[in-house]
């Protein structure tokens, strides 16, 4: 179990994201943005993503990030560095490391959401945000442990 330079690198950038999105509550476009660059120019210049995924699995992991975030973040239940952050990890995984992320980070949130739903029952605070779940965050994990499993 060795983990490569470039694993080494998609991990950093997942603490970046998640602690930024923890701690401000906002994501920097050098983050999302900057992550799809590095990972279509490897791709073009490679053939494979930087964790070893065809453009194939890159095209339906596009297209699946898409499919699952654009009707929430349609109905402003995400943010939009949400739907870029997903879509970094499709161009640096392929589909399925960004299905699994996807996943892991709908698992998070919904527990998140429950404990928030507990806590506010309880809490007699009337300075509730409207939107409190770093859904980044739990992308971010969603991709380490995909990485994780992966390896």
């Amino acid at each position: 179990m060795m983990i490569t330079t470039v694993e080494l690198i998609v991990v950093a950038w997942c603490l970046s994201v998640g602690l930024a999105d923890l701690y401000a509550r906002r994501i920097p476009n050098i983050l999302a943005l900057g992550a799809c660059l590095i990972a279509i120019i490897c791709l073009l210049i490679t053939g494979h993503t930087l964790l070893g995924a065809n453009w194939q699995s890159v095209a339906i992991g596009v297209g699946v990030s898409l499919l699952l975030t654009l009707p929430a973040y349609a109905a402003r239940l995400l943010g939009a560095a949400d739907v870029k952050i997903i879509l970094a990890i499709a161009l640096i995984g392929g589909w399925y490391l960004t299905l699994f992320a996807f996943v892991i980070a709908s698992i998070l949130a919904m527990l998140l959401s429950v404990a928030h739903l507990l806590f506010t029952r309880f809490n007699t605070q009337q300075n509730k945000p409207k939107r409190w779940i770093p859904f980044g965050a739990a992308l971010s994990t969603g991709l380490l442990c995909a990485i994780g499993m992966a390896t």
